[in-house]
């Protein structure tokens, strides 16, 4: 996840969404990675993502962003710094905690009351999931499969977890670097703590190497 400096707007129109989602597919081509869930909000965005290798996610968030950039300066004439920041990488447990993230995120638009309804914000991944509308850009998701074994059955149960309350929810709001039960948060700090192992280039941090998956932590109003 990441915002806006100052939380400025990062995403002034449609075209705008579009080029991200067009860069997001580009990158998605170079790195492994699987893409479950995403969002696009005015001042930030959300994407739920899984790396085959953890240690490129710096290089491809970093990659990412900066080509936003340079669009952004080639097309508003915007001069300064964009983005907040490096983004927020929270690992989450994907046994447990994969699919009330993905809640998490779709929930962003209605939470800024922009929509009635989740899957009717057209820049996230919700109308795949909740209504059946194709979308490349989504790989499998091995969770929401599990819902149901037919397709209009899954949406219509996504579609009320959704709506519905979540217990998990408050746990995925923390601003913690861990979402997940107890033993998935002891065994991510055993790791964290391990020293990295040597190797060429620069060292990779230990905490990032544990990392499956990735989601935000901090619900913003646009």
């Amino acid at each position: 996840m990441n915002r806006g400096h100052n939380r400025e707007t990062v995403f002034g129109d449609d075209d705008d969404r579009r080029y991200f989602l067009g860069l997001l597919a580009r990158y998605k081509a170079r790195f492994p990675l699987r893409l479950y869930h995403y969002c696009l909000m005015g001042n930030h965005f959300h994407l739920l993502i899984q790396l085959a290798q953890p240690r490129h996610l710096s290089a491809l968030l970093a990659g990412l962003l900066r080509s936003y950039v340079h669009y952004f300066h080639r097309r508003t004439s915007f001069v300064g710094h964009l983005w907040q920041g490096r983004f927020k990488s929270p690992a989450i447990d994907v046994e447990t905690y994969l699919l009330s993230c993905g809640r998490y995120i779709e929930r962003n638009p209605l939470e800024a009351g922009l929509v009635k309804a989740p899957w009717d914000w057209p820049w996230s991944s919700c109308a795949a999931l909740a209504c059946g509308r194709s979308d490349p850009l989504l790989d499998a998701n091995p969770c929401y499969a599990e819902l149901a074994a037919a397709p209009d059955r899954r949406q219509q149960r996504w579609r009320e977890f959704l709506i519905g309350d979540d217990p998990k929810e408050e746990l995925i709001r923390r601003d913690d670097w861990i979402v997940g039960n107890e033993e998935f948060r002891w065994r991510m700090h055993q790791q964290a703590a391990r020293p990295a192992p040597r190797g060429r280039g620069r060292p990779v941090r230990a905490r990032e190497s544990a990392r499956r998956a990735f989601i935000p932590q901090h619900h913003e109003k646009t």
